[in-house]
C-alpha cells in the first residue's frame, strides 16, 4: 500500500471497516524498528522508539488516526529509508514513468516546505499537519511552493539558481 491511501483512507463509501488503520499500524512499528537498527540504542533513539509506541496506542478514532499519520509524514520527512520503501511500493503500481511518485513528491517538495514550521510550533496540531500536506500533494502536485528552490522530482543538489 502506498502513503496515499494511508493519509487519505478508503474512499467515503467503503468506511465501514478501514483496512488502512491496520496497515498505519504496520508502518509505525517498522519506524520504531527502523530507529533502533539506524540510530541504535542511544536515549534519544530509545524516546523515539516509545513516542510511536505511543502513537501505537492511540485510539482508532478521528484524533488518534491523525496523530498517526502525522507521526509517519514527520518519520517520511526525516527518513530517507521510509521514503525509499513507499517509493518502491508507489512504483510497483504505478509503473516506471518518469513522474514521481506521491511518496516522493511528498517527501521531496511538500514536507521540507512545511516541516519546519511544524515542528517549531511543537508538533502541536497533527491534524492541521496531515490535512495541509494531503491537500498541497492533491491541489498543487508539481508546483513550487513558496520560495522552495527545488522543482518536483529534482534530485539533491545545492537547491542554488
Amino acid at each position: 500500500m502506498g502513503l496515499r491511501p494511508l493519509l487519505l483512507g478508503p474512499p467515503l463509501t467503503e468506511r465501514e471497516r478501514d483496512p488502512t488503520l491496520t496497515t498505519l499500524d504496520s508502518h509505525l512499528e517498522a519506524v520504531a524498528e527502523l530507529l533502533a537498527k539506524v540510530y541504535g540504542n542511544s536515549e534519544a533513539s530509545q524516546q523515539a522508539q516509545m513516542e510511536f509506541r505511543r502513537f501505537l496506542s492511540m485510539e482508532a478514532d478521528t484524533d488518534g488516526v491523525l496523530c498517526k499519520r502525522a507521526a509517519l509524514l514527520f518519520a517520511l520527512g526525516k527518513e530517507k529509508e521510509l521514503g525509499a520503501f513507499f517509493e518502491q511500493q508507489e512504483r510497483i503500481v504505478q509503473g516506471e514513468d518518469g513522474k514521481p511518485t506521491y511518496a516522493q513528491d511528498m517527501r521531496d517538495r511538500v514536507l521540507p516546505f512545511i516541516l519546519p514550521r511544524y515542528v517549531r510550533n511543537s508538533c502541536q496540531t497533527p491534524d492541521t499537519f496531515v490535512v495541509l500536506a494531503t491537500v498541497l500533494a492533491e491541489m498543487w502536485a508539481g508546483e513550487k511552493l513558496g520560495n522552495w528552490p527545488r522543482a518536483c522530482g529534482e534530485a539533491g543538489g545545492s537547491g542554488a539558481q
